[in-house]
């Protein structure tokens, strides 16, 4: 009869001996999306360099380069992904969208420069596209910096107007009594529709583009900060009164922390409004910004130009919004497990 410590220990040695398990990223195989996504890129490149083109607008060298680093980037990453399962995951999870611009550029290439189904000065190739970043590189970056930093100022001022309103009212009866029916007045107006009112008061264009933007923000801001304080259970505030606290305890430890959800879903809703601000606030006469140039360039007919600088935009919004998601998720950490984002 075998003791118990030679079980035991005829257990361990075949625990010891059996192979280690294969962890999900050394299992991972280039599936058939990422396999067309790559062959797509390569496709693009291909095509590029060597099919003639019908449009002579720029070399297609630099797109042709482009695509071919993309395609050898990906094939790199694959090669990473085999070991890293954080990059596995990543490319797993990319491998469609990244199939679906791959296929979206040919089209785009083949419709414009090698077809020329679509021509000048409405559509632009992507080898002219390229060129004007680089051409315009110094002036796009000039805009780009400047919007970025009345967009950042207005959004500011906005956002911490908008939550000292939107703290008043929600916890104050009498600063809802008299600032609630203001805000349902004057909220929703949209802040084009100020832009005579705001080339009277303010002294400089500049600082009146700072409140169209700063006024787009206030609105959603304060109207879902107020419905967030106003949400907050009775019975947190009860507790806390029965342990001693004070009233201002109440509002930044109890009644702000429990609406937040509600606070961040404003910010949401105020950087999409601000971005909608920024463009007509820039018309007020301020000398720079995407706004700027792309009234600039299409009064030119420069259309190729304007693309650019809205391509531009849209990177900084996303970028913004993505920014603004990270904040939430980490601050908000504790309700994941409550809610489904």
């Amino acid at each position: 009869m075998t003791t118990t410590s030679e079980a035991l220990r005829a257990d361990s040695e075949t625990v010891a001996e059996a192979p280690a398990p294969v962890t999900a990223a050394r299992r991972y195989r280039p599936g058939a999306v990422f396999t067309a996504a790559w062959a797509l890129w390569v496709l693009d490149a291909v095509a590029t360099l060597l099919v003639p083109d019908r449009l002579h607008a720029a070399d297609p060298l630099a797109a042709g380069l482009v695509w071919t680093v993309a395609a050898v980037a990906l094939t790199g990453w694959a090669g990473h992904a085999y070991r890293n399962r954080a990059s596995a995951l990543w490319l797993r999870h990319w491998a469609p969208w990244l199939t679906v611009v791959g296929l979206w550029v040919l089209v785009w290439e083949f419709t414009t420069a090698k077809s020329g189904w679509l021509r000048p000065p409405y559509f632009a190739s992507p080898q002219h596209m390229l060129l004007i970043f680089y051409e315009d590189g110094g002036i796009l970056a000039s805009s780009t910096w400047h919007s970025l930093l009345l967009l950042l100022i207005g959004f500011g001022i906005g956002a911490s107007a908008g939550l000292g309103t939107g703290i008043a009212l929600g916890w104050s009866r009498l600063a809802s009594y008299w600032g609630h029916p203001v805000l349902q007045t004057l909220g929703p107006v949209p802040p084009a529709t100020l832009l005579p009112l705001v080339l009277v008061l303010f002294p400089t264009s500049y600082s009146g583009s700072v409140f169209m933007v700063a006024f787009g923000v206030w609105f959603p801001v304060s109207v879902l900060t107020r419905a967030g304080i106003a949400g907050v259970p009775r019975g947190y505030f009860d507790v806390a009164q029965t342990l001693g606290a004070t009233p201002r305890f109440l509002i930044w430890r109890v009644a702000v922390p429990g609406a937040l959800p509600s606070i961040f879903t404003g910010l949401f809703m105020g950087l999409g409004a601000s971005l909608g601000a920024l463009a007509v606030a820039e018309l007020l006469g301020v000398k720079n910004g995407l706004g700027w140039y792309i009234q600039w360039t299409k009064g030119w007919a420069a259309y190729p130009r304007m693309y650019a600088a809205i391509a531009i935009m849209i990177v900084v919004c996303r970028t913004l919004m993505v920014i603004l998601f990270r904040i939430r998720n980490r601050v908000l950490a504790w309700e994941k497990d409550l809610v489904r984002w």
